[in-house]
């Protein structure tokens, strides 16, 4: 793999982790490192093998409401939390909200095949300041929003 494309793929990692860590530690009680691991789920679908193709593809079935909602709904019937459900949600659902606004888009219609997108250049250098910047602040503004431990 191509230094360039390794660089891309850690710099949307990176971003989908931070974003789903902050906003689960800023609007949840749950465990922030929930917001790491679903923020980063939808991805799970590059380990997917080339062969098997659709809907088992990169921005395939993991890249869906219907995986998100199932995934959600799992989670719950698990621990039976809310504080949990609602940080999955969180972060499941920023993964998909920072990806249907790239070029190639998610499937939100899924099973249905659709190619609509805003096409913007979320994973870009720009968005992504943008990303980080947005989390930090609301990092900050969860650690100031705590009562002292006086």
């Amino acid at each position: 793999m191509e230094l360039g494309r390794i660089l891309f793929l850690t710099g949307a990692f990176a971003t989908h982790a931070l974003v789903g860590y902050a906003l689960v530690r800023g609007f949840t009680d749950a465990d922030p490192r929930l917001g790491v691991v679903f923020g980063l789920l939808p991805d799970v679908d590059f380990l997917f093998p080339a062969a098997v193709g659709w809907p088992f593809v990169h921005r395939g079935i993991t890249h869906t409401p219907l995986f998100a909602v199932t995934v959600v709904v799992g989670c719950y019937a698990l621990v039976r939390e809310r504080a949990v459900a609602a940080a999955v949600a969180l972060a499941l659902g920023s993964h998909l909200a920072i990806d249907s606004l790239s070029p190639k888009g998610i499937e939100w219609l899924f099973p249905l095949r659709t190619d609509w997108s805003p096409g913007l250049a979320v994973h870009g250098p720009t968005a992504t300041l943008l990303l980080w910047t947005v989390s930090i602040g609301l990092l900050l503004w969860r650690v100031d929003a705590r009562p002292s431990l006086r």
